[in-house]
């Protein structure tokens, strides 16, 4: 009895092990390719204008969605848009440092005020969207204010 224990139990742990082996690169692959797909679906910003110009295209994106009462994809803008705007930051070698420190502490409120705007659309709740778009316009012009005229032309 105990030899055919053993024998089920290898044939056991055989199966379990082969499964695995089979199974890994089905997973693999089918990550790789999702990775890929969000890749090519936005190339990100390389330089500060470029995110700068990213970041301004989805905020105007949003106001459109905000005022057109659509509120279901605010919450996935939002969270693009602060993906952009965390890039800032670091795409920002060339500004003053106090320009610089400004457009810091400016992002880091601006991603407070988009989790708070998609945090409004998600409960529906339109008046708070647009007091939460209000907030994120003026941080956006704070913002802009901070680069060069080049860079942050107004959209």
């Amino acid at each position: 009895m105990k030899k055919q224990n053993r024998k089920s139990n290898l044939a056991l742990a055989f199966v379990a092990g082969a499964s695995l082996l089979l199974a890994s690169p089905l997973v693999r692959a089918a990550d790789k390719k999702e990775h890929a797909h969000d890749a090519s679906s936005a190339a990100m910003p390389t330089t500060a204008a470029a995110a700068l110009d990213r970041a301004q295209d989805l905020h105007k994106e949003i106001a459109t969605l905000v005022k057109a009462k659509n509120l279901k994809p605010v919450h996935e803008l939002a969270e693009k848009m602060t993906e952009t705007l965390n890039m800032l930051p670091g795409l920002s070698k060339d500004l003053p440092a106090d320009k610089k420190t400004r457009a810091e502490g400016t992002v880091k409120n601006l991603a407070k005020a988009l989790d708070a705007l998609h945090d409004a659309a998600d409960e529906n709740n339109q008046a708070g969207s647009e007091k939460q778009l209000a907030a994120v316009d003026s941080l956006m012009k704070l913002l802009a204010a901070q680069y060069p005229a080049k860079a942050a032309h107004a959209h």
